[in-house]
């Protein structure tokens, strides 16, 4: 198994008026996935390509195992990187491309066989070794391409958005069996996605991106439940920011004051957030609860989106229960203390890079 230290890594491309990676510190444990997560344009693929030696960083280094990897070519490097299309040999069989790389490195005809039977019952497709990839299905030619990805043995595997063009379910069965086999083989596998449903799933650490740079890196529930900054909040789904004068466990907003739970923070100006499905409908005051009038419902399947007015603001809700309320109903929306958190206001990261 192989560890990745990424050192101050900075990478900006012709023509872009900011950084593709801006100074990236990151360090991944040997066997275990992370997952890189971002909107398009923020870096996520730039530092796949930089680790398997495909781009060369402008600044920085690179390491595998504590071995400075910056200036050694891609072939010599383990990594393999595996995108978003299959890429599978047309002209070959399934057994052909799965055994490619084996046969780069001239193993032995039965050792070769015998690995590529081994793979393909770990990717769940035994017995398919003559067909040709036309008569395979999207997510059958994925699962051969990490077949053929993973038998030469790499110290790192890297994934470059390989479920996006899948239907539903078979994205999600090709996650599951991704995870599986990472955990089995104990690869060190860097995922690129920007699905955050994705990389919560399947990740043991996820590392956010923006405009290049890294915004937090941290376990899915700790980055879920606690983002650090605002920007980070915002690219974790949440939407509403209540920035006030925090006085002991109480926090003075233009909307309301607010009980907040256990700071242990210096009294001043701050700001708490809090995830759309933690906010709660009541039609009786109490704690926290603030004055609201229901601009408008989303009924989504499993939930329902509501935008909420109180004051100047409009806040959005989640809920996956039935609400006996409807559009221009006012009501009271409750923030309950346990669910609001302090996020740093850090300047965007789209800001730092200009």
């Amino acid at each position: 198994m192989t560890s990745i230290e990424l050192r101050h890594v900075s990478k900006r491309f012709p023509r872009q008026p900011r950084p593709a990676a801006d100074a990236v510190s990151l360090t991944v444990a040997a066997g275990t996935l992370v997952a890189l997560l971002g909107p398009s344009g923020s870096g996520k693929s730039t530092l796949l390509k930089l680790i398997a030696g495909v781009e060369v960083p402008d600044s920085g280094a690179i390491y595998l195992d504590s071995q400075d990897m910056t200036a050694v070519p891609a072939h010599r490097r383990g990594a393999v990187l595996m995108f978003q299309k299959a890429y599978l040999f047309p002209f070959l069989s399934v057994a052909e491309n799965i055994a490619f790389g084996l046969k780069m490195q001239r193993g032995e005809r039965a050792t070769i066989q015998a690995e590529v039977r081994r793979m393909l019952d770990l990717v769940e497709l035994p017995g398919i070794e003559r067909k040709n990839p036309a008569q395979l299905s999207g997510g059958e030619q994925q699962r051969v391409a990490l077949a053929r990805a993973l038998v030469t043995r790499p110290r790192v595997l890297l994934l470059d958005e390989p479920f996006s063009s899948l239907d539903p379910t078979v994205r999600q069965n090709l996650q599951e069996a991704v995870r599986r086999i990472q955990r089995e083989l104990g690869t060190t596998t860097l995922l690129v996605t920007h699905d955050r449903s994705e990389a919560l799933a399947m990740a043991d650490q996820v590392a956010l991106l923006d405009y290049g740079a890294l915004l937090a890196y941290d376990t899915p529930q700790q980055l879920f439940h606690r983002p650090p900054t605002r920007q980070a909040a915002r690219l974790m789904g949440v939407t509403t920011f209540l920035s006030g004068e925090l006085r002991g466990d109480r926090l003075v907003t233009a909307m309301g004051t607010l009980l907040v739970c256990g700071t242990g923070m210096a009294s001043g100006h701050t700001t708490f957030a809090i995830r759309p499905e933690h906010l709660r409908l009541s039609d009786t005051p109490g704690p926290n609860r603030l004055h609201a009038h229901i601009l408008a419902q989303t009924f989504r399947g499993e939930q329902s989106d509501y935008q909420l007015r109180v004051g100047d603001e409009t806040l959005r809700l989640t809920s996956f229960e039935p609400v006996a309320a409807s559009v221009g109903d006012f009501v009271y929306v409750e923030l309950p203390s346990a669910h609001l958190f302090c996020v740093r206001d850090d300047e965007p990261a789209s800001e730092r890079s200009k």
